[in-house]
């Protein structure tokens, strides 16, 4: 995360009080229009053009579950999902059908969260151009802030909406979150907040208690407007005046209060174990108040203290891929734990029945960085990788989002936080860390540990053969170590270049064209291997980078499909030709470049990404994976290790169950569907592994490169000199169709498991193999999940509130071969199973059979159209394009084409299509139950 650091030549203008608690001396960024409204509401308004043409309006309250009563306990929550069902302007659902008009979407561009101490709503991706759009958003604005209709049937409606979203989010991790919050909160009122409340209060509270919550709370001096985007601010401004101006104050408001957590003298432990749980943790904190002035001495120091956390982490990573130890990971942090306190943490997730043993290894290395400090090499690499990062933020600059601006202008509002412009943080960056040293860094890393409000937490499965140290083993462990004189960390680094080969540029040996992009071109290398060149101006220093080649795991036999899974991951986690894996990140220090090679199912290659002055380094990078990558036993065991800890509880996973169950069927228990468990880990071969990726990432003929970005043709003497280097015997592969798919008509199964919180877990998959790829049904398959979606939406939460939210997914692929796919999933009220389902049943009948909604195809093409004016913009569309077109040989599309062929679709065409690909589908229908279950779904 970025630092918040600012220029120190800024003079101190003396305390600015944006919040009730925190306060600053640094002056807010000065095109950020800023004001307090006569009624106490304050509001910041910034021109942003990322994206152009869009904007996103924010609205945050200063008030959240800490400020509930008993007899409210989840109600600020509840209150949040009622800002969606009726305003005074909007009755009903109409905010959410006003704005979807504009393809601006519900859960995607229109959402809100509520936490213990704010509640923060957003509007994203507005287009700009309509004023009246505008006004209309700042009118959701104006009711969210007092206006909310609250109806009592309403009420009743979402009542099983928030139980069903409690019942999806209750899993083993939030249920251990809950046994730790009463020590980690000390007893104090956090401890007794969990947000999403009470389910018997929730399901039987009196309307009153949601409306006095509401009248005594949201009130505009707790409230800011925040307004990021392509906008003129002074004209928003006044607007913003007029609108929410007229929001009246109440003569005798509620004071707002903040809850402290007591502070702790002696170390407060907890062991929380869960049924269910995945993974075994180990957290030692330290609880700090957090500063109430933030000041240029203040953002020195966090600047300092990021140093410090990533300089640990690295010799974490370094020890643990180094040695055999009992830890598969460990770290440290620093994070917020309420509005006044956060915590300093180590983390440590060791192997299974080794706790302690880990928590020793992780707690010495530790120790030893507080009694010896860091080295002057360690701090030069993270301060080099400080100064690139900002480097790369202030060239592209323009592409900083309206969210990313608005998240800091709201941190502004509730804590303080300053918001200054970019320039002016990488210049205070850039003097910072020229003056800082490695005295200075050390101090501040051993003052992070305090030696009171220490708590320690431990958390696993609940099993009867696991045994857990007992509180007083750690704390033996911890005083052993800190009386030991532990040596200084040293270190030895490869000094070589990453190529050593002598390589020269080879000729190339023939260009070609890509259809319908003039700009990008193809030139086939000596070699055999192909590259294309997109330039493009849509990032000021950025270059993508991808890579394939036909073959995948289709091409394997079934006995290298096990080791197949992880050849990859060995080849990432071993280093390249003289590198260590440790040794090649020293190497990369201060270099913007990532490479990543993968092998999928029909195709294997690379991704990755650089800057222009990193474009070398990049290619070194992929030379050496196809020359001379590393496959270390250390890396193996790390993996098998890694397998062996995720497997050890499996069979009380019953999120993996389910989607074991759910991928047999999708494939007709295929023999080639390989899925992981502890019973075939043992195929997962080292040897094998090595083998395969050599055997599939070799051949450079076979290959297809390409880059977009900036980048341009005089690069090609480089790119040659490196991927013209690779060996290349000119055969060209492809992949194996083996017509993987789901039986034949209709394949169901039902799973009964025992559950720690009951629910049903719905899975329906729908697919077509007899059916024709085009341009135009590709975009009706999409736009079928989207009606669904929005049918799903209303019958199945809002009308039966049975379910928190369904996903539902659909498309028309080319590869290998043509298949229609939709896919519905969903949590939902075991008591609601049968019905529900038979919901999405009907539901598919009814758009074949009745009339398919104008209204909501309208507002989908609208999302289509703006989503594709956006995504035009970004290299990543554009990687994606020539990608597609090099593998299935589609004539480009351009935007005009794609958004004339949107238009066109009709309703008719919409329920054509639809009986098409559904009436004659085959079908897969898994359904995970709980024991308890008194469903008629039988």
């Amino acid at each position: 995360m970025k630092a918040k650091i600012f220029l120190a030549h800024f003079l101190i203008l003396g305390l600015s009080q944006v919040s009730a608690q925190f306060k600053t001396t640094i002056p807010l960024r000065k095109d950020v229009v800023h004001g307090t409204l006569n009624n106490g509401m304050q509001y910041f308004i910034l021109h942003n053009e990322w994206p152009k043409e869009r904007a996103d309006f924010y609205f945050v309250q200063n008030v959240g579950a800490i400020l509930e009563d008993d007899n409210q306990n989840g109600l600020a929550h509840f209150l949040e999902h009622m800002a969606f069902n009726g305003t005074e302007h909007f009755k009903g659902k109409g905010i959410i059908n006003m704005l979807a008009k504009h393809g601006v979407t519900f859960g995607r561009d229109i959402n809100a969260y509520t936490a213990h101490d704010e509640t923060v709503y957003n509007i994203s991706n507005v287009p700009v151009k309509n004023p009246v759009l505008l006004d209309s958003c700042l009118y959701v604005l104006h009711d969210w802030s007092g206006f909310l209709s609250l109806k009592d049937a309403e009420i009743d409606a979402e009542r099983g909406v928030i139980h069903e979203e409690w019942r999806t989010r209750r899993n083993a991790d939030l249920r251990i979150g809950s046994q730790l919050e009463p020590v980690l909160y000390n007893g104090s009122k956090y401890g007794k907040r969990d947000v999403l409340g009470d389910m018997d209060l929730i399901d039987h509270f009196k309307y009153k208690q949601l409306r006095d919550y509401y009248k005594k709370w949201y009130l505009p001096n707790h409230q800011a407007v925040v307004i990021v985007g392509d906008i003129d601010p002074a004209k928003i401004e006044q607007q913003v005046k007029k609108i929410m101006g007229s929001i009246p104050m109440p003569s005798n408001p509620a004071e707002r209060t903040y809850e402290s957590i007591p502070d702790n003298d002696k170390l407060l432990y907890k062991l929380a174990v869960d049924k269910e749980a995945q993974k075994t943790s180990i957290t030692f904190n330290f609880k700090k108040n957090k500063p109430l002035v933030q000041d240029f001495t203040e953002f020195g120091n966090s600047i300092a203290e990021q140093l410090a956390l990533q300089m640990m982490n690295n010799r974490f990573r370094e020890y643990i891929v180094n040695n055999e130890t009992a830890l598969l990971s460990a770290g440290v942090s620093h994070s917020s734990l309420t509005r006044l306190s956060s915590l300093f943490t180590l983390t440590v997730n060791p192997k299974n029945g080794r706790l302690l043993e880990a928590f020793q290894q992780a707690y010495t290395e530790y120790e030893r960085a507080i009694q010896n400090g860091f080295t002057k090499e360690e701090l030069d690499r993270v301060k080099e990788n400080m100064r690139t990062g900002y480097q790369n933020q202030l060239k592209n600059k323009d592409k900083i989002s309206n969210e990313s601006w608005a998240s800091q202008l709201q941190n502004y509002f509730l804590e303080a936080s300053p918001v200054m412009s970019l320039e002016e943080e990488v210049e205070f960056v850039k003097s910072t860390l020229d003056k800082l040293d490695i005295n200075e860094v050390n101090k501040l890393f051993r003052a992070l540990p305090t030696e009171k409000n220490q708590i320690l937490t431990v958390s696993g499965p609940e099993k009867e053969n696991v045994t857990y140290p007992a509180e007083t083993d750690y704390k033996t462990a911890i005083k052993k170590i800190k009386e030991q004189k532990l040596e200084p960390y040293t270190e030895t680094i490869a000094n070589t270049d990453l190529v050593t080969d002598k390589l020269t540029a080879k000729p190339v040996s023939k260009k070609f064209e890509i259809k319908g992009i003039a700009a990008a071109k193809g030139y086939v290398l000596a070699n055999g291997a192909k590259v294309i060149i997109y330039p493009t101006t849509l990032a000021q220093d950025q270059i993508l980078f991808s890579a394939f080649s036909p073959g995948g795991v289709s091409v394997l036999p079934e006995k290298d499909l096990a080791s197949s899974q992880i050849a990859t991951v060995l080849a990432k986690n071993s280093g390249l030709g003289d590198f260590k894996v440790t040794d090649l990140q020293k190497q990369l220090s201060g270099k913007t470049v990532k490479v990543s090679p993968f092998i999928g199912e029909h195709y294997e290659g690379f991704s990755g990404s650089s800057v222009k002055k990193d474009l070398e380094t990049l290619l070194e990078l992929t030379y050496l994976y196809f020359k001379n990558p590393r496959f270390e036993t250390q890396a193996y065991k790390r993996i098998i290790d890694y397998y062996n800890n995720a497997l050890e509880n499996v069979n009380e996973n019953n999120s993996k169950i389910f989607g074991d169950t759910i991928a047999l069927l999708d494939t007709n228990h295929n023999k080639r569907t390989f899925l992981l468990s502890k019973e075939n880990l043992n195929q997962l071969k080292f040897d094998d592994a090595s083998r395969i990726y050599k055997e599939r990432i070799s051949n450079a003929s076979d290959f297809t490169f390409v880059f977009v970005g900036n980048i341009a043709e005089n690069d090609l003497e480089t790119i040659n000199k490196y991927l013209g280097n690779i060996s290349g015997n000119q055969t060209q592969e492809k992949f194996t169709d083996h017509k993987i798919g789901m039986a034949k008509g209709s394949a169901k199964e039902k799973l009964v498991r025992e559950m720690s919180v009951p629910k049903t877990s719905i899975y329906v998959h729908i697919e077509n193999r007899s059916v024709i790829f085009s341009e135009k049904n590709q975009i009706m398959a999409y736009m079928l999940s989207q009606l669904l979606d929005k049918r799903y939406l209303d019958k199945i939460r809002e009308d039966e509130g049975g379910s928190y939210g369904v996903q539902t997914e659909s498309a028309l692929s080319k590869n290998p071969s043509p298949v229609f796919s939709l896919r519905v999933s969903f949590d939902c009220n075991p008591e609601k199973d049968a019905k529900l389902l038979q919901i999405v049943y009907d539901e598919l009948d009814t758009i074949v059979k009745s009339d398919v909604s104008q209204k909501d195809l309208s507002d989908i093409k609208e999302d289509l159209i703006k989503s594709n004016q956006q995504n035009i913009k970004a290299n990543s569309y554009w990687m994606n394009i020539i990608v597609d077109q090099l593998k299935t040989g589609d004539k480009f599309v351009s935007s005009a084409e794609y958004e004339k062929l949107i238009k066109s679709i009709s309703v008719k065409d919409i329920k054509k299509y639809a009986g098409e690909v559904l009436t004659k589908a085959d079908k897969v229908e898994v359904v995970m139950q709980p024991k308890t279950n008194e469903s008629t779904l039988k």
